[in-house]
């Protein structure tokens, strides 16, 4: 993004000179520090003074302004990109000054193409997915390309995905890579009566029954409700900035309004100590003591995703169509819907058919003892 009111130089707030601009049509109402201010207040709002100052902590000034502008980009509506890409970038930072003693971590000038490999051999000993690999390397990818073609900084793309990351679904670990669990009915059933609490009941209802991911459902605010029906309706952000609107249930609406208890603004699940808004690790603790409270197995393993998985695959197990569960879900492929259920029935699949194999076998070592 260029300055609307420098001549010559885009500079941060703090004064330093972050890249020299071509003459730029001059604007006596609006300064290069009033553009920057408004993008730091406007992210503030976006993805909370707590992300803002750990980066502005984290990163040199000249990486600082870039990731400013960089996630107040239009191309990144959503929110939870926003926040993601945020966390993302820290984390990186984190790794950079700790593995170079390089702090505050110059990014934009100092990783180089064996400094992503050398983090690409970190996040393997780590056991990370190769979505999460994937995921880091895209939020550093995306960030030098915008500093590159946005800012005209003199910066090369350190990032090569084809070398750096595996790719989905291969093994990082030296074992074989998981699909999501998904719960049977009956497990699912055991985890709804083993709600107790308005939240618990209300958590359940996003997760399952509205089958929202859940960065949606801890970003949701109680401006998103609408009233005017005769149950609320609940506006939800989707990837891509996307809205939808879903109908609560009946008795998610009782609950809900046990939940809210006359609070009329603000987010939407708080913790009950802090009164801060819930965050993705807390909504995980919560799915898995409900199903340590239903005597499921392995509980560690019942996220927020596992009950949006367990959703998806129980209506094509109904039998609904693809298209609709596919919008229902939010997910910009069919493919990404129909393989929740391709990765749960491959396994039945596979071992009907080996039992078939085996019984053939038996029937064919029978007429043999004739």
């Amino acid at each position: 993004m260029e300055s609307l009111g420098s001549a010559t130089t885009r500079t941060h707030s703090t004064g330093f000179a972050l890249e020299p601009a071509p003459p730029a049509v001059p604007s006596p109402s609006l300064s290069a520090r009033q553009v920057d201010d408004a993008v730091r207040h406007q992210l503030v709002a976006d993805i909370g003074a707590e992300r803002l100052d750990a980066l502005s902590r984290l990163l040199d000034r000249t990486t600082f302004g870039v990731v400013l502008h960089w996630l107040s980009s239009y191309q990144r509506r959503s929110l939870d990109t926003k926040r993601g890409y945020a966390d993302d970038i820290c984390r990186i930072a984190e790794w950079f000054s700790a593995a170079t003693g390089r702090h505050p971590a110059d990014l934009l000038q100092a990783v180089t193409f064996d400094t992503v490999t050398a983090w690409s051999l970190y996040a393997k000993s780590r056991g990370w997915s190769a979505r999460t690999q994937r995921r880091y390397l895209s939020a550093l990818s995306s960030l030098f390309d915008h500093a590159r073609r946005a800012h005209r900084l003199d910066v090369e793309n350190p990032v090569h995905l084809p070398t750096h990351a595996p790719p989905i679904g291969t093994s990082t670990n030296g074992r074989p890579p998981g699909a999501t669990r998904v719960l049977d009915l009956p497990e699912v059933a055991a985890f709804a009566a083993a709600c107790s609490s308005p939240e618990e009941h209300l958590v359940f209802e996003l997760l399952f029954t509205q089958g929202l991911r859940e960065s949606e459902v801890v970003s949701l605010d109680i401006d998103n409700l609408d009233r005017a029906h005769r149950l609320p309706v609940l506006s939800v952000a989707r990837k891509g900035g996307r809205w939808v609107r879903r109908r609560l249930s009946d008795a998610a609406a009782r609950q809900l309004d046990a939940y809210l208890d006359g609070r009329r603004t603000g987010p939407m699940l708080v913790h009950p100590d802090t009164g801060l808004r819930r965050d993705r690790h807390q909504l995980i603790s919560i799915t898995r003591r409900l199903a340590r409270h239903a005597r499921l197995v392995e509980p560690k393993k019942v996220t927020p995703h596992v009950l949006r998985a367990t959703a998806i695959t129980a209506l094509l197990d109904k039998g609904k169509p693809l298209q609709e569960v596919q919008e229902w879900a939010g997910h910009a492929h069919a493919s990404t819907t129909r393989g929740y259920w391709e990765r749960r029935n491959s396994v039945q699949r596979d071992a009907a058919l080996s039992a078939t194999l085996t019984a053939d076998l038996a029937e064919a070592a029978a007429d043999l003892e004739d």
